[in-house]
């Protein structure tokens, strides 16, 4: 290659540090100068997923940076997901397809022997692509007990030799420690050219003589102090979702152990609609909402058996019986039904399980993953369709059932609803995306349009980053 390749890479003083957001809103600004611009993140660890054209599994984080880039999301951009089960192991998603369950000794083993190639490969096809990278790195860049097999931090920026914007969230505490000590445990911090700091609430001018003295102590540059900003857009994993983002009792989501694609709840947050996480037998909480939404599962046995134990089963049961909505997504939906069986024992260890038995359907495991965007109609007697909508699916299993069903994916039946209305499942994720959908749900009519409310975000976001951070630096340096 005969000059280096534009990538900047956004690295942390630790997890939640704001990595996330910055490297979008330097997607959203490269590619409001007109640039080709490309998000990466090298490996993820989220529960937060989605299906892109081709059938390919990536974080929703860098489907996230691509949408602020205005780009198509491809497999490149996150070539390594790690979907936690919550018992040492993972999924493992490689260049977007999943290699299934592993132990952490095994795919440590994995990464350390395959992880470089693939991950260099993945970066040279995009910096031959894209007219600028935008690369996010993983937790913090200073465990020193993971460098063997850390890939998402300074290795990328060693590839090609590229700089690095390290990033420290003031709220953690011990803003100018970890700054100074991330600098000093780092791989590489020759390629660390700038930092900043981030979620400021109050006065920026207390922190200018600790400031000058980081600049002194570590040889980089200062760029900026970002404010405490609030915007609202979807967390990078469980963590981000650890409490309500925007509280409600009108829903109910219940929040089981193994709960994944947070994300679907999004909508209810952007619409301003809010929710109430219920993880115990919250019977006030039931009692008073009107909706309860089951959403994904990364493992349906156990979240299945987890609801049984709290006594949740009964609540949800008799709230169906005095009339209350209930939504069921991907794993909830099949949790609604009457029988998942999985003679294969891929996910079900007993082969067979009980649902709730709110729906006549029940839910064939094979060993075959769907993972795929799909384009739905809402068509059945309680919500004729009116426009097409676009959402995918990540799931194992095939539902079969006599239950009417709930929507229409290229004339083929999708999902299931009950003879009242009230009790529904679907496979599609985002389905609170769609209006017509929310407001049958919800009873609240309005011209929300959850792609909008992500511009308008982003958007909030970006121009507060390019009021508070010294772009000029890295103009220079790239351009």
């Amino acid at each position: 290659m005969s000059q280096k390749p534009k990538i900047i890479q956004v690295i942390g003083t630790s997890s939640s540090a704001g990595k996330s957001t910055i490297a979008m809103a330097l997607c959203r600004y490269f590619a409001g100068l007109g640039l080709k611009v490309a998000p990466f993140k090298a490996v993820n660890m989220s529960l937060n997923s989605v299906s892109i054209e081709g059938g390919y599994e990536i974080a929703r984080s860098q489907w996230l940076q691509a949408f602020a880039a205005r780009t198509e999301p491809v497999k490149e951009m996150n070539p390594f997901l790690l979907k936690p089960e919550g018992d040492t192991t993972s999924q493992v998603i490689a260049l977007g397809k999943s290699l299934g369950k592993m132990s952490h000794e095994i795919y440590s083993r994995f990464l350390s022997e395959n992880g470089k190639i693939i991950v260099r490969q993945s970066l040279e096809k995009l910096v031959s692509e894209y007219d600028i990278v935008v690369a996010e790195g993983a937790g913090s860049a200073s465990e020193i007990n993971l460098y063997n097999v850390d890939l998402s931090n300074m290795y990328v920026s060693s590839i090609y030799g590229t700089p690095a914007l390290l990033v420290a969230d003031i709220e953690r505490g011990g803003v100018f420690a970890s700054i100074y000590g991330t600098v000093q445990l780092m791989e590489h911090p020759d390629l660390l050219k700038w930092f900043m700091i981030n979620n400021m609430r109050g006065s920026i001018g207390i922190l200018e003589s600790g400031i000058s003295r980081m600049e002194t102590m570590t040889g980089k540059k200062f760029i900026g102090v970002m404010p405490h900003i609030e915007f609202r857009l979807p967390g990078e994993d469980s963590l981000d979702y650890a409490t309500e983002r925007v509280k409600g009792t009108k829903i109910c989501v219940i929040k089981y152990p193994q709960m994944e694609n947070y994300s679907d709840v999004d909508a209810l947050y952007l619409s301003g609609i809010g929710v109430r996480f219920v993880s115990a037998s919250d019977e006030e909480a039931l009692d008073l909402c009107e909706i309860i939404v089951l959403p994904g599962s990364k493992n349906v046995e156990r979240d299945l058996a987890f609801l049984r134990e709290t006594g949740l089963d009964s609540l949800i049961l008799k709230q169906a019986d005095i009339g209350k909505k209930i939504l069921g997504i991907c794993g909830g939906f099949q949790m609604l039904g009457n029988e998942i069986i999985d003679e294969k024992h891929l996910q079900i260890q007993s082969g067979k399980t009980t649902g709730l038995g709110l729906l006549d359907c029940s839910t064939e495991y094979a060993g075959e993953k769907i993972v795929k965007p799909v384009r739905y109609l809402i068509r059945n007697k309680h919500i004729p369709g009116r426009a097409e909508y676009h959402g995918y699916e990540i799931h194992y299993g095939r539902i079969h059932g006599s239950e009417m069903a709930f929507a229409e994916i290229n004339g083929n039946a999708e999902g299931a609803i009950s003879e009242n209305g009230r009790i529904i499942g679907t496979n599609i994720h985002g389905i609170l995306e769609t209006p017509e959908f929310l407001g049958y749900l919800t009873g609240i009519k309005s011209k929300f349009n959850y792609k909008m409310e992500l511009e308008r975000n982003i958007d909030k976001f970006t121009k507060a980053f390019i009021e508070h951070v010294d772009l000029s630096s890295i103009k220079s340096t790239l351009l």
